[in-house]
């Protein structure tokens, strides 16, 4: 009798022993010796496992629609209280019946706007948009100058201002410019003490609305020079590190181009790719002191004692010290914006009972307010050419005698006259004598 040939260390003994005549069948496990020991799991057919695979598909998509509805429902949630607001309008007569902000460029205006949005009033939205300006503008906003703010409180039927402007120094007089006009404009002499800060803490302490806290006035604009802005000109919106050069802060610097090339201290505006100031639309990056100042601002319970009388003030004065500048530690800690009362406010009265309302000298407010008195009382059609003529003609002659009046309009404690003469060129009976 033969014998199955096993592979060596098989366990064997359990098993008999079979001859040709009495193998097993051959559907038998064995029926080769060269059929393999361990099995193949059976086979589970495709459609099963297709089946398998779309309900587990199934089952992720189902948590990720749950997951991202519970999502918008709590970010509709959070805008419900909001009002709807219209896009922005491309024509010069855009109409809106709540508000609207117009600053220097549209960041700032949406910064101004979401200010609105989150329960913030007028003055706060000036507050934020200022701040933005003074980064994208700097040309013409800044925590170097100082403003004037004008508005107009509907509850009260008031008109407030807010004299933030720039203060001459200590040491500064009359003749220290005399036949030195450029020192006048550029270099360590010409600064005043600026009164920017003063002024939005002022205002932001009597007038905002107190539902948006300062911080939070400052942050917008720490973002922009910090991480940038998004642009959603493609498909995906890409963060985009620093902040656009504007139209009209590329003239600036390329009017200035010669000076700031040669002022250390206004290297942020010069493109280190480049070698040269920025151009429209270049990616400013290297405003990091700004951004350090902003933040200690930002993170100030006082932020006027810091600016004025802490250690920002003491650093400045040092700089002006060691450039050759005339501001001291003693300017920064005399400073003080200056609230009107109503009654201190230049007033005009026109046709259909509006008023026109706006800050006495030394702004120069009283001679556009003369201006506007004037041209008021003048009908115009505006479709006929001889009365566009007309109408360029009056405002030409208007506008001699109204800004014949500027030079007198200076600080009312150096010109003892000049809040008289804003109120007299703003009367009625001075545009009526005029016409």
């Amino acid at each position: 009798m033969s014998r199955v040939s096993w592979p060596r260390g098989l366990a064997v003994s359990k098993w008999p022993i079979f001859s040709h005549d009495n193998l097993p069948p051959e559907e038998g496990p064995y029926d080769d010796e060269h059929e393999p020991l361990i099995h193949e799991p059976p086979k589970v057919h495709r459609p099963a496992v297709w089946a398998i695979f779309s309900v587990i598909c199934i089952f992720i998509l189902a948590i990720l629609t749950v997951t991202f509805a519970a999502l918008y429902a709590h970010l509709l949630s959070d805008r419900s209280h909001l009002p709807k607001w219209p896009k922005p309008s491309l024509s010069p007569m855009g109409q809106y019946s709540k508000a609207s902000v117009a600053a220097d460029n549209e960041y700032c205006s949406e910064i101004g706007r979401n200010t609105l949005l989150h329960g913030g009033n007028a003055v706060d939205a000036a507050i934020a948009a200022l701040f933005c300006i003074g980064v994208m503008d700097s040309l013409s906003s800044g925590l170097g100058g100082g403003h004037f703010m004008v508005f107009y409180n509907a509850s009260t039927q008031e008109c407030h201002v807010v004299d933030a402007r720039e203060a001459a120094p200590i040491d500064s007089h009359k003749e220290m410019f005399r036949d030195r006009w450029i020192e006048a404009q550029v270099g360590w002499r010409a600064p005043a003490v600026p009164g920017e800060l003063h002024g939005l803490w002022t205002e932001f302490k009597n007038f905002g609305s107190g539902k948006i806290t300062w911080d939070r006035l400052i942050q917008p604009t720490i973002e922009l020079l910090e991480e940038g802005f998004e642009n959603s000109l493609t498909c995906l919106e890409v963060k985009i590190l620093g902040f656009p050069t504007s139209h009209a802060l590329s003239i600036a610097l390329k009017k200035e181009e010669k000076y700031i090339m040669q002022e250390e201290t206004m290297k942020d505006f010069i493109n280190p790719q480049t070698g040269k100031v920025y151009e429209r639309g270049e990616q400013i990056t290297t405003r990091q002191n700004f951004l350090a100042t902003l933040k200690k601002l930002q993170a100030s319970k006082d932020p006027v004692q810091e600016f004025y009388n802490g250690s920002l003030a003491r650093a400045f004065a040092q700089e002006f010290k060691q450039r050759g500048g005339v501001i001291k530690f003693e300017d920064f800690q005399n400073y003080k914006s200056i609230i009107y009362k109503p009654s201190e406010v230049i007033t005009t009265k026109l046709r259909n009972d509006f008023v026109i309302c706006g800050p006495p000298p030394p702004s120069a407010g009283a001679v556009a307010q003369a201006l506007i008195s004037i041209m008021d009382s003048y009908d115009y059609n505006r479709k006929s050419i001889d009365d566009v003529e007309q109408f360029y003609h009056h405002f030409l002659e208007a506008s001699k005698f109204a800004y014949a009046f500027r030079s007198w309009l200076g600080d009312p404690k150096f010109i003892h006259n000049a809040t008289e003469i804003a109120r007299n060129i703003t009367r009625q009976e001075w545009a009526d004598m005029i016409r």
